[in-house]
């Protein structure tokens, strides 16, 4: 066995078999935000949320978590359902009449003892067919909106975020069932 030196010169341990190397990262390279697993956005989004998280972290030091983005329609009707069993009454939407058809397949499905996957499938269903007539329950159906968490955040993190998020998205809702802010670009 022989000694691994750095570039100096500098004695450094050996490796065990299997060992990874770890790669620092450079000290300038600060990550403003991170996706919760799953979370898709497009490059102009990711863009978007980039500089609000950003000036957001300039001004508190904090890192936002992003907790959706794109959704396909089983994704949105899983949040939907979450916000329903949160107690949520899905004012927040502005179609009156698409969520008026999706809670309908919720207590149908409900009042039949439905699984919790089959109440959300049932759900999903009526947003697949809503999207097949052009109608969006929700930005996150066409990639244009994004949820960011402030359950951690304190009021005066909540103003710093709005004031980032100001002039980049074109709508900052803040939401409580799960408490987080939903931007619309």
């Amino acid at each position: 066995m022989y000694i691994q030196t750095d570039i100096l010169g500098m004695k450094k341990p050996p490796r065990k078999s299997g060992q990874a190397v770890k790669k620092k990262r450079a000290a300038s390279t600060t990550k403003t935000y991170r996706l919760l697993p799953g979370v898709r956005l497009s490059a102009d989004i990711k863009q978007k949320v980039k500089k609000i998280a950003d000036k957001y972290h300039s001004d508190t030091g904090k890192t936002i978590v992003v907790t959706s983005g794109a959704r396909p329609p089983a994704r949105q009707a899983k949040a939907m359902y979450r916000k329903l069993e949160g107690g949520d009454d899905l004012s927040v939407y502005r179609n009156k009449k698409a969520v008026a058809a999706i809670k309908k397949a919720y207590n149908d499905a409900k009042t039949a003892k439905k699984s919790e996957t089959e109440i959300i499938k049932a759900m999903a269903e009526v947003i697949e067919e809503q999207v097949k007539k052009g109608v969006y329950i929700s930005r996150h159906l066409r990639a244009g909106a994004v949820d960011i968490r402030s359950r951690d955040m304190s009021a005066k993190q909540k103003q710093a975020f709005r004031k980032a998020a100001k002039g980049i998205a074109k709508s900052i809702i803040l939401e409580t069932i799960p408490p987080h802010f939903h931007l619309q670009f």
